[in-house]
């Protein structure tokens, strides 16, 4: 499923901070497992590509904070299955092509593309909000699996990336985001991998 752009920043920073301690992720709620159990069953990745996205965005979110260069604030990194998005805003160019270099330096990614909006960073309130509404209308259309989907809301221009096993399932989770008020552009990078 989706998260918002403050839980991906978070998850992201603790991902790091686990990395540098050379530490397992912490079973901190007993019902997370049980999350983890259910999406895993309907997750198209193998568990090696998992844990693989996994250790790239905990790696990028890494190198962003040690690069003094990088204004990453406004960042959130989308991963799914080895694909990255950059999503959210900077302030300049300059800050768009340092926080694409930085992210870049993982030879495990299959590819990089760049959403990121220069100066127009939207209200994170909102933002934070016009996710969650994304995640409940994702979560219960019928016939869009949405552990298979990241999506990020900036200024309520909406990127969406990841896998839908058919056009129907990617038209239908677009068209969903678009109902949503407030949401004034859906930039769909969903690619289509039909099941196996």
């Amino acid at each position: 499923m989706g998260q918002s752009r403050a839980k991906e920043a978070l998850a992201g920073a603790l991902a790091a901070l686990l990395v540098y301690a050379g530490a397992a992720w912490p079973q901190l709620n007993p019902l997370s497992a049980i999350g983890r159990v259910v999406s895993t069953s309907l997750d198209v990745r193998t568990k090696a590509e998992v844990a693989a996205d996994a250790e790239i965005a905990a790696g990028v979110s890494r190198r962003l904070l040690d690069d003094k260069k990088s204004e990453w604030a406004g960042v959130t990194t989308l991963v799914f299955a080895q694909h990255v998005v950059l999503a959210g805003a900077v302030k300049s160019v300059e800050a768009k092509k340092r926080v694409e270099e930085v992210a870049r330096r993982d030879a495990r990614i299959r590819s990089l593309r760049s959403e990121l909006l220069v100066g127009e960073a939207g209200s994170l309130a909102r933002d934070t909000a016009l996710e969650a509404e994304i995640n409940a209308g994702l979560t219960s259309a019928k016939g869009v699996s949405s552990v298979n989907m990241r999506w990020c809301a900036t200024g309520g221009i909406v990127v969406l990336m990841g896998v839908a096993q058919s056009q129907q399932e990617a038209a239908v989770a677009v068209a969903r985001i678009r109902g949503i008020k407030g949401v004034r552009s859906v930039r769909s990078l969903l690619r289509v991998v039909p099941k196996k």
